[in-house]
């Protein structure tokens, strides 16, 4: 029994994980590729104590679908980009697509958490990663940009992007 001590103990020792770190995270850490998705980015707490009045979200390139839900007490507003072809967006050709999601209003007291959900067409790019900068607006003019993906030079960045691997179909 003694030789299984030492290993769980180095195991209890590693570093967590950096979406661990993150205060805006995805609920889901892999989707299939070419799907559609409900996807939740879960705000933890505010901004250096203060409320969180508005999150926005910025979609990736090749995420040519999305619909945000609606939340009692919060508006949404929605920027499209051009595509430069049409393509399917999974109920027929499109010419453009949504760049960002905001959700305005609120509160969220930094004492409690709340989800912003989601429902995305992901891209038929099985094996890939999709980023999703966030910036976490609150109250006296606060922010909190979530929007650094990782790399070799930053492996572990600050303030992550929240990301979804996408998986075989």
């Amino acid at each position: 029994m003694r030789a299984y001590i030492l290993p769980l103990l180095a195991v209890a020792a590693l570093p967590a994980p950096s979406p661990a770190r993150a205060h805006i995270v995805l609920d889901l850490a892999e989707a299939p590729a070419a799907s559609y998705q409900r996807i939740a980015f879960r705000v933890g707490h505010g901004c250096a104590g203060a409320a969180t009045t508005g999150v926005e979200v910025r979609l990736p390139e090749g995420v040519v679908a999305a619909r945000p839900m609606v939340k009692p007490g919060w508006t949404i507003a929605i920027t499209t980009r051009a595509l430069e072809r049409p393509v399917s967006n999974g109920h027929g050709l499109t010419r453009e697509a949504p760049a960002t999601i905001a959700w305005q209003g609120g509160p969220l007291p930094d004492a409690h958490y709340d989800e912003f959900v989601l429902m995305i067409r992901t891209p038929d790019a099985p094996g890939t990663s999709l980023a999703f900068p966030v910036v976490q607006f609150c109250e006296g003019g606060v922010r909190s940009d979530w929007v650094e993906t990782p790399s070799d030079a930053n492996p572990r960045p600050r303030s992550p992007a929240p990301v979804l691997r996408l998986g075989a179909r």
